[in-house]
Formats: structure tokens, C-alpha cells, sequence
């Protein structure tokens, strides 16, 4: 039997002993085994289910899964979120199990010090080896006293505003990443010139080009911008990270001057790149081939493409 004196295993599962009652709900099952038996012969039936009960402006119910829940020889406790639960929203709680002793009129807690959340993909959580069959059977133990015992749970729902979930996850490619972009008449271009808008992933994007540099490289660069146009769903903290390739094709050969770049985009930045993508006096080598009869061939690619949103 389980010491009354309190104990933390490798699991963090606390046990302890009190006299006070659960606070949200004490469940008397009556002909416990009899019940049992017959979900046994029924074969479909593998819990009982308390009624409804109200903690943290949610709803609840404490579940028994008398043959265990993923496991052999123990009784499972578990407690179920019962309101409807839309989307990525999260109901984050801890939880503490009762098992009355009737010889102490003590009660038995198990609790899981970790707390949890509760959503459409996961409305139970608990302790799956709660109680071993062994100790709720021996009867010196009062736990089961006439073919009845009593359970209880209480529920601690932490306060919404406190704890936030998020999730960093790749996009899978699913169309062409490139765009090529060839620019005429460079030399009439002041002082910038804007890529017609273009399609990747589902979302628009424009490239944006100063022949003669711009900032810290107004005068001795090409400068070169990556622009991302519809943003409108980057908020709450969303964020897109992309890597981008950015070429310039040598026009005489199959070679490229390149530079590899990253940009988070939110609600706030929609756009980045090198104010120093490539020096104008390469840019203006006609050995190099970047600009053959006033006439410049732009690249991009995406090489990798990171959604940062908040799940509940």
C-alpha cells in the first residue's frame, strides 16, 4: 500500500494523504466490481464516467478506467474537458485524484505536478497507473468496503493570459520556388524599380532594385530587396522566416553572382535584403556579363520557408 507520507517518483506523480474532501467532485460508485463484470461481458465499455461537474468556467467529468488505460494490473484516472474546443484554442490545468481509505477516512491524492493542455486533439489527460489492482483489491487497505468505493478530482485551471503555447514548423514545398525577373533599359531606371508582383506558397511577393545602391550602398552597389506583399495574417505575434537566393545571371556564361539571405516577416517588417548585393564596377565589367546592352537578368529563389505562431 501506498505510504500516506508524501512522495514525488521519477514520473512526478505526487502522493499524498488528507482528510479534507475534493473540492469539485466526490464520485461514490456502488457494486464496483458487479459493474465491471458486466462491461466485461458487454465487451464495448471500458470507463465509467462521472456526471458533469464545473471548475475554472469549464465543464468536466472524472474518468475510471477500471481495467487500466495503456496499461496492465492498475486502475486509470483520468479527467475530460467536456466543452467544445475551436481551433488551436487551449485549456491549460492540473489536476489532483481522490481515493477514499474508509478504515482512515482518509482520502488517497494523485496528483501530476505537470500541468496540461486541453484542446479538440486531446480532451483527456490523467494518470494511467494510478492505483495498482493489487493494492485496491486487498482489503486492508479500505479502499474498496462492500463492493463500493469513492473517487474525487479536483481541477486547477491556470489563468488563460499566463501561459502561451507556440510552435516553430517548416512549410512543406509545394509549388515552384523561383522567380526571374529580367530588367531592360537599366540605365533610365531613378532610383529604384519594382518587380511585378509574383506568386509563391500562396502568398505575393516583389522584388525591389536600386542600380545605384541605396543607403549604405548608394553609390558603389546594386542594391537588392525581397518584399513579401499580403501579410494581413502575420499578427498575434505570427511570424514567416525565408531564406532567399538572390542571383544576378552572367548573360555571356551559365554563371551567377548570388547572395544568400534571411528575413523574418510580421505585421511590422514587410521587406529585406543587401544594400551591397554586387559592387557597380563588377555590375559595369563587360567581362562579367551581368549587364549585357543595358539589360540585367534577376533571380530569386526560396530555399526554405518557417512559420512562428502561437497555438493557444
Amino acid at each position: 500500500m501506498t505510504s500516506e507520507s508524501s512522495l514525488k517518483d521519477e514520473n512526478r506523480i505526487i502522493r499524498a494523504a488528507r482528510a479534507t474532501e475534493p473540492m469539485h467532485l466526490t464520485f461514490e460508485v456502488q457494486a464496483y466490481q458487479e459493474l465491471v463484470e458486466l462491461y466485461d461481458k458487454a465487451g464495448g465499455y471500458k470507463s465509467i464516467i462521472s456526471t458533469q461537474f464545473s471548475t475554472g468556467h469549464h465543464s468536466w467529468a472524472l474518468v475510471i478506467y477500471p481495467k487500466g488505460k495503456d496499461v496492465h494490473d492498475h486502475i486509470s484516472l483520468y479527467v475530460k474537458l467536456l466543452d467544445k474546443i475551436r481551433g488551436g484554442k487551449c485549456v491549460h490545468a492540473s489536476f489532483k485524484f481522490f481515493v477514499l481509505n474508509n478504515e482512515t477516512e482518509k482520502y488517497i491524492t494523485i496528483q501530476d505536478a505537470r500541468t496540461r493542455s486541453f484542446n479538440a486533439g486531446h480532451r483527456e489527460w490523467g494518470i494511467s497507473e494510478a492505483i495498482s489492482a493489487k493494492d485496491f483489491f486487498d482489503k486492508s487497505n479500505g479502499l474498496l468496503i462492500n463492493d463500493s468505493c469513492t473517487f474525487g478530482v479536483e481541477v486547477y485551471v491556470v489563468d488563460q493570459t499566463l501561459i502561451k503555447t507556440s510552435r516553430l514548423s517548416m512549410m512543406e514545398e509545394q509549388t515552384s520556388r523561383s522567380y526571374t525577373w529580367p530588367i531592360y533599359d537599366l540605365s533610365t531606371i531613378r532610383p529604384s524599380l519594382f518587380s511585378p508582383q509574383f506568386k509563391i506558397e500562396d502568398r505575393s511577393w516583389k522584388l525591389e532594385m536600386y542600380p545605384r545602391g541605396h543607403l549604405t550602398g548608394q553609390g558603389k552597389y546594386l542594391s537588392l530587396y525581397f518584399y513579401l506583399i499580403n501579410r494581413t495574417d502575420l499578427v498575434g505575434g505570427k511570424k514567416l522566416y525565408v531564406d532567399v537566393q538572390l542571383k544576378l545571371k552572367d548573360q555571356l556564361g551559365d554563371g551567377y553572382h548570388e547572395k544568400n539571405v534571411g528575413f523574418w516577416f510580421d505585421s511590422e517588417k514587410d521587406h529585406g535584403g543587401p544594400h551591397d548585393f554586387l559592387e557597380l564596377a563588377e555590375l559595369n565589367n563587360p567581362t562579367k556579363g551581368y549587364r549585357l546592352d543595358d539589360r540585367v537578368m534577376i533571380e530569386a529563389a526560396i530555399n526554405g520557408m518557417f512559420i512562428l505562431e502561437q497555438i493557444c
